[in-house]
This record gives C-alpha cells, structure tokens and sequence, in this order.
C-alpha cells in the first residue's frame, strides 16, 4: 500500500530544543509524537514530522515582510523546527490543522512557514488568518506572486489541491495580479470545474478572458514549490468560448507516464509523431468532469491536455531534465 500524498508542508520554528523536547511540550497538549508521526485523535491520519537544527537561516526564511523585525529575531535565535508534512490540503484539512498549529503555539512555536509558497507568518496571525472563514484570508496566508517582465503567477494553490493563475502582463501589474487573485479565491471557495477553452471574468463589466490549463514550469518538478495540478493560462481580454463537453477522456495510465516511459526506454527524444501515435492509440475511459477532478487529485498530479500533447510534453520534459 503506497504512502498518503503530502499535500501541505509546514516548516514551524520553536523554543524547544529538540524532537524529545517538542515530544514532551506536545504530550501536554494531546498530541503525541511517537518517532517521526504526529498523532492526535482529531487527525484520521498521522502527521509525518521532523526536528531539523537551526542552520543559521531561520530568521531570513521569515525575512519577507510579513513577519515583525522582533519576531524574525527570535525565530533566528530559535535551536531548531518542525517540518510537519500533512496527508490532507488546506481545502479538506484546514480545521484539523488549525487545531494543531494551536497546539503546536503553546509548546512553544514561533511562526509557521507553508513550504509550497515559502510565506510565512507569526504563529497567531497564522492561525488568526486560517481560522477565519473567507477564502480571501485563506488565500492571502498561503498564496505569494511572482512576476516577471513577461508575465506574473502565482504560486501555494497546490496546497489546495489547486491549479494557479498566470497572466501576461498586458496592461497594469496590480490589476492583474488582483485578476489572478480573483480567481484563484473563486477556485478555493467554490471549488468549479473548469475546463480548457472556458472564460473568466471577475464581473459582468470585464472582458472575458479564455482560460487554459498547463503544466507548470516555474519550479522543477521535485521542487516544493511546483504545482502538479497546474496553472492556469489566462489570455488577453475579449476572448470567446470553445466548446466543452461534460465527458472527458481519461488516460490510464496518465499521458505524460506512458511518455516518459517510451522516452527512457528509447534513449531519446520522442518525435512529434511518435507523441501523437501514442494518444491516439493509449488506452483511456471517459468520466464526468468532477469525476476526474477527483481522479486527479487522489493521484496527485494533473495529465497532459491530449489536445496539446506535443507542446505540453515539450514543456514537461524541458523542466523535469
């Protein structure tokens, strides 16, 4: 039986001074950390955890501006952390761990840190912005942006089992990024079914943008940071609709698998006939849309579009070589 997925990692400095330490401070909160998992009769499953010693780095992984100079301080001169990775995303699992957090701050945490966007935040803003009941605030505590002259993305929403947002940088930065913000919220709070070829606009009074999905390569693959579900591709404003269908093909196993085994076996690159043949003839079942939102999830990571196979491939392969 395979290990749970991590879905969400928290990187959580503190006072104790060691595992056996936090072992005892957490025993008087109800937790009990029993070698490398967290138990708590809350959690349906453990919590991996590691102690990791101060590396002389703690307080500059805080040092992005929403942390306070004094509370930096104190986490650069904390002995050491916590990295807790957890088996459910902060959709499904935000109570659960909102609960340990608490109790992770009367042992003595300092701050929490989401390893798949690197914000950070003081221990009770962490758990101030994460008890609330907006996704605004959710996605505020756990989303960053990155930008760049071409264009701007986000990036954490695989913490919520979530594609991110790009978007070129056609017109102003705030505004966009807001456009991306948008979005992304409407996704974590609403949790849609979007599809490739689809619109999205923020309000009747905005252009429609069309909406595609692709693989993302703004972090290699192994990075914490990566998005397997994805981003979102939004494009310049007035585009239409293409046609989509409630039924959606399923490849099992998934494309880009089937690919990058052929590629290995091969000792070279795939040509764009090759990709192609391997489409049309790979084994697939069709499922409804929500069905295999789940499908994905449950797997971890998002396929090829089979309709983009050839570019997406390419895309795939350049970041994970």
């Amino acid at each position: 039986m395979s290990e749970p997925l991590t879905r969400v990692t928290l990187f959580v400095p503190g006072k104790p001074a060691s595992a056996k330490a936090w072992r005892s401070a957490l025993g008087n909160e109800g937790l009990e950390l029993e070698g490398a998992l967290l138990h708590m009769k809350k959690l349906d499953l453990p919590v991996h955890v590691e102690w990791v010693e101060n590396d002389g780095a703690f307080g500059k992984a805080f040092s992005f501006g929403t942390v306070a100079a004094e509370v930096v301080k104190a986490i650069d001169g904390a002995p050491g952390a916590l990295v807790l990775e957890w088996p459910v995303d902060l959709r499904e699992g935000r109570k659960a761990i909102v609960s340990v957090v608490e109790s992770l701050r009367k042992a003595g945490a300092l701050a929490v840190r989401l390893e798949q966007s690197k914000v950070g935040w003081e221990v009770s803003r962490w758990l101030e912005i994460f008890s609330s009941k907006e996704a605004w605030d959710w996605h505020r505590g756990a989303v960053a942006f990155l930008g760049g002259k071409k264009a701007l993305q986000s990036c954490g929403m695989q913490a919520f089992s979530l594609p991110d947002v790009r978007v070129t940088l056609d017109g102003n930065a705030d505004e966009l990024q807001n456009l991306a913000s948008i979005l992304n919220v409407y996704q974590i709070a609403e949790d849609p079914v979007l599809l490739s070829g689809q619109t999205f606009s923020p309000d009747r009074e905005s252009p429609r943008r069309v909406v595609e999905r692709w693989p993302d390569t703004q972090y290699p693959p192994d990075h914490a940071c990566h998005n397997p579900y994805g981003v979102w591709h939004l494009g310049p404003p007035g585009g239409k609709a293409r046609p989509t269908s409630e039924i959606f093909p399923v490849f099992m196993p998934p494309l880009r698998a089937v690919l990058a085994s052929l590629e290995a076996k091969a000792g070279k690159p795939l040509t764009e006939k090759q990709v192609l043949a391997m489409r049309d003839e790979a084994p697939c079942i069709t499922m409804k849309q929500r069905d295999a939102q789940k499908l994905e999830r449950s797997r971890g990571y998002a396929d090829l579009d089979p309709e983009l196979v050839w570019e997406q491939w390419q895309l795939v392969r350049k970041s994970s070589s």
